[in-house]
């Protein structure tokens, strides 16, 4: 059976989430919420006592002639009760009683500004202090504080908001999802306070992450809110505005959404922009938008292809993050004909040279990432046949065998191996041969440092090159036979099928050249069993190449003879009257004739 030559798929991958950090450079919330309830009971004795006791002035305190009327009693109470328990309980793990949380809720819920900002900077203490999830009881207060209409309430409020979404505790945005708090959050986009957008524009890149959450912000439209800012000029606003469209990419319905109001433009653009970070969070979204045929296609049409030339240019970036997120992007972006043809076109080889040059003997955890994006990217430049022999004149194959031959970056390999196949299928084997890429495969399939998830992309380069009769040749005579036992083994009991499959492939191959005695004696049971298991799935790929190879093996009187006492015959009469495609009945039919004549010429020599 001759091995069908096609292309490897193209690999997109969504990635990368961003996590908020907001920093409030203030006052801590216990030490500003004690000053401020002890400056509200002092401007009560004094209305109380008509005036003995002088109340306590401050430029933006609180003063006489800012009240009409004297505090009601419950907010009295409530001040006091919450002082109270803050000055005794200034402990690290909050507990909120009932009484506690209704003295919050007086404040909460009170016209007075300054009660409100009270109870902001109560929670903003028990966010700092609380070990244990958000109730909703507690959130409905908080969530209110939002909509107040104080700007200095808004920004405690949100800041307290976003330290409990930041927790590690995963109820915590489904609680506060749940009760509506993106109505408020997505007022507040349109603040004109630069912390109050800081927080929000965090907020809303935590609740992103959330299931509960994406229909909610898909519905309240604040995407276009969240890209305007995305050019604010607070970079601080940027930062989160850039980190809640990056983690709304991370849903295909967010990217159409952001995609129809305009984003791909702005993230674009973004690309330029002197903050690193702000570079990086950009590539990471637009890498992640880039997984859709349509939109790679729009994003490349901005700008006569400003996104190639600027991803490009960053891979060049001193920062190593932005280089191994710029890989991301490429590969991604470099999964379809026209695209490949222009990242080649304006340079992209030799970046990936170079990032491959420096990466390949790293053993760093990011060294490690950025060489595996880099050769998933050429992987993808490789499926276009216009581009093999660029990919082989810029010397890429003896760095692949170096990478293959390395043993410790799985990813890398894979994708090394991917890309061998690509070109090997193409017109350049004899390239692939002479760079001994046939040795690095086989020795990284041998290696027992090569994890189980490279094998499949091994195999099926060493599939198409086993095409070439010098292969055939090589496969099994490499390491005195032990290449072709492996082969045997993984067709038998790797746990992927695609690496059963690939590897009878192979070995079906070896058949036809004619396996040598002694690789035939010590494989031969291994054969038997995993020839017996391909014909008795429900497969019909591993129906087939389980009769083509059987076929095979039944040219040598020896098979033919391990096969009958195995008692084939009976598995092929249950093919024969089974539904199977025509081509299936065929080759059993053919199996069957060939068993049946060896029967008789064995008969026949029987004196």
């Amino acid at each position: 059976m001759e091995q069908v030559k096609v292309k490897g798929s193209k690999h997109t991958e969504v990635i990368h989430e961003f996590e908020i950090c907001i920093e409030r450079p203030k006052p801590s919330a216990f030490d500003e919420l004690i000053a401020l309830l002890k400056k509200i009971l002092n401007y009560c004795i004094c209305v109380v006592t008509c005036g003995c006791v002088a109340p306590h002035r401050s430029s933006n305190g609180i003063n006489g002639e800012e009240y009409g009327t004297l505090l009601l009693d419950d907010e009295r109470i409530a001040v006091e009760n919450l002082l109270t328990y803050l000055e005794t309980e200034n402990c690290n793990d909050a507990v909120v009683s009932p009484q506690h949380l209704r003295a919050l809720c007086i404040l909460t819920y009170s016209d007075n500004n300054d009660l409100q900002r009270s109870a902001a900077l109560c929670f903003a203490e028990f966010s700092e202090k609380m070990c244990g999830p958000l109730t909703t009881e507690m959130a409905v207060p908080l969530v209110q504080l939002l909509h107040s209409a104080d700007v200095q309430v808004q920004r405690v409020a949100s800041h307290t908001v976003s330290k409990f979404l930041v927790v590690p505790y995963v109820t915590n945005k489904e609680v506060l999802a749940s009760i509506g708090v993106l109505t408020p959050l997505n007022r507040l986009l349109f603040s004109s306070d630069p912390e109050v957008l800081c927080n929000t524009c965090g907020c809303i890149a935590a609740l992103a992450t959330a299931d509960c959450s994406q229909q909610q912000l898909y519905m309240d439209q604040s995407i276009k809110a969240l890209l305007s800012l995305l050019k604010s000029a607070h970079v601080h606003i940027q930062h989160n505005a850039a980190g809640a469209i990056l983690n709304l990419t991370r849903s295909q319905c967010n990217r159409n959404e952001l995609v129809s109001q305009g984003a791909l433009p702005v993230l674009v653009d973004m690309l330029h922009s002197p903050d690193e970070e702000i570079q990086y969070t950009c590539i990471a979204a637009l890498s992640n938008v880039a997984v859709h045929e349509k939109h790679r296609a729009m994003m490349v049409a901005i700008g006569n292809h400003d996104v190639i030339l600027q991803l490009i240019s960053l891979m060049y970036s001193r920062q190593e993050k932005i280089k191994c997120q710029a890989c991301f992007a490429v590969r991604n972006l470099a999964s379809d004909g026209d695209q490949q043809v222009l990242f080649v076109r304006y340079g992209i080889l030799e970046a990936l040279h170079k990032v491959m040059k420096a990466t390949s003997y790293s053993t760093q955890p990011l060294a490690a990432h950025m060489l595996a994006a880099a050769l998933g990217c050429l992987r993808n430049l490789s499926i276009l046949k216009a581009n093999e022999l660029s990919i082989v004149s810029e010397d890429f194959l003896p760095d692949m065998c170096r990478i293959l031959n390395s043993g410790h970056n799985w990813e890398a390999q894979r994708h090394a191996a991917g890309t061998i196949r690509n070109i090997a299928v193409g017109d350049h084997i004899q390239a692939v041969l002479e760079s001994e890429c046939l040795e690095a495969l086989c020795w990284c399939l041998l290696d027992v440092r090569t994890k189980s998830s490279a094998h499949a992309d091994i195999t099926a380069a060493l599939a198409v090159l086993a095409d070439e009769d010098d292969v055939k040749s090589k496969l099994l005579a490499l390491w005195n036979g032990g290449m072709f036992g492996r082969l045997v083994s993984l067709a038998s009991l790797s746990i992927s099928k695609e690496v059963q499959y690939n590897s009878a492939g192979i070995v079906g191959q070896l058949a036809l050249h004619g396996i040598p005695d002694d690789l035939r004696e010590t494989n031969k049971l291994g054969i038997v069993l995993y020839i017996d298991k391909f014909l008795k799935s429900k497969d019909q790929n591993f129906l087939h190449i389980g009769l083509w190879t059987l076929s095979q093996l039944l040219n040598d009187p020896e098979f033919v003879t391990a096969f009958k006492d195995h008692h084939i015959d009976h598995v092929i009469r249950r093919l024969l009257t089974s539904s199977h495609s025509p081509a299936i009945i065929d080759l059993a039919q053919a199996v069957q004739d060939r068993l049946l004549g060896a029967h008789q010429e064995h008969v026949s020599d029987t004196p």
